[in-house]
């Protein structure tokens, strides 16, 4: 889409005057631009139609994490919001937030991490409800229709021997789907590009993808993920969880179910489209792409579901 006019930014959440156009940061399921005006520097977030938008429940809980002292930026109100701190600008909803300037210090993250996630998690708890509907995938039936279905794809018989594994784990998200006993509101995407390091430490951003989870198998998820699967890294984030006072006892061998279970999304996915159910993303490639990256995934499945159940 086009670059919005720095001036309507600015006069939509009353930041002063433009000094120069607006700089393309990222860009996502939402575009981020930078702003420098009279009264100082901005963050400025585009969402794209079609993508997943801005949600009252998610402010709500933002603000509830600001209330509580989460460090996270404060947004910036708008001169004429549509909802929350959101204002639309040419058809277009748009945020804003005070810039942050990066920091190069040596930040403990893994610690601060597994303190911070608890603090979330401590803010709306909804005790022993059952694994939220989201966990939910394709059922057996399913999976086992797309190895019919698969023909003479090129991944059918790698599919065919994997399709015990993706039965297993299935079978465990549906054995925790009524037990789960710790599901609790929380900010739903903790990655790394959501981690701003500045000056006073790491700051947590982006809070649009808010959701109900398992307080410990969502601490399971982002420690992997944060630990990009090094052991060491991954228990020193889950230490610092459980000095906190997070529990993960209770999950055992299934601490890391969430990263299994997105294992098997990303490839439905993919299976879907290959098959012409679905129209493709645009991450996905085009269709030899899609069906070569099927079978790196099947092929790499088994050892690593396996490991996962291993390593917790």
């Amino acid at each position: 889409m086009d670059t919005p006019d720095p001036g309507d930014i600015a006069a939509a959440f009353a930041l002063g005057e433009p000094r120069g156009g607006l700089v393309h940061v990222r860009r996502g399921d939402a575009d981020v631009w930078r702003l420098d005006t009279t009264s100082g520097s901005y963050f400025v977030k585009g969402y794209l139609p079609g993508a997943d938008q801005p949600r009252a429940a998610a402010m709500d809980f933002e603000r509830l994490a600001l209330e509580a002292g989460v460090t996270t930026p404060a947004p910036i109100v708008p001169a004429d919001p549509l909802l929350g701190w959101v204002t639309r600008i040419d058809g277009r909803l748009f945020r804003a937030y005070r810039w942050i300037e990066h920091s190069t210090s040596d930040w403990d993250i893994p610690t601060w991490l597994g303190q911070t996630m608890h603090e979330i998690h401590q803010l709306q708890p909804l005790g022993p409800i059952g694994l939220p509907p989201w966990w939910r995938q394709a059922d057996l039936a399913t999976w086992e229709s797309w190895r019919t279905k698969a023909g003479k794809k090129p991944w059918v018989d790698l599919y065919a021997a994997t399709l015990p594994h993706i039965e297993g784990v299935c079978a465990r998200i549906e054995d925790l789907s009524g037990s789960a006993p710790d599901i609790v509101t929380t900010h739903g995407d903790f990655k790394i590009h959501n981690i701003v390091m500045s000056a006073n430490g790491p700051v947590l951003v982006d809070w649009d993808s808010v959701r109900t989870d398992s307080a410990a198998l969502e601490a399971g998820r982002a420690a992997y993920v944060f630990g990009r699967g090094e052991p060491e890294r991954v228990r020193t984030i889950l230490a610092a969880y459980s000095a906190a006072g997070g529990e993960l006892a209770w999950a055992g061998p299934d601490l890391f179910l969430s990263v299994s279970r997105n294992h098997l999304q990303v490839l439905a996915d993919l299976i879907q489209v290959s098959l012409d159910e679905t129209p493709a993303a645009r991450w996905m490639g085009d269709p030899a792409t899609i069906d070569a990256t099927i079978t790196e995934k099947l092929r790499d499945l088994p050892g690593g579901l396996d490991q996962l159940r291993i390593s917790s």
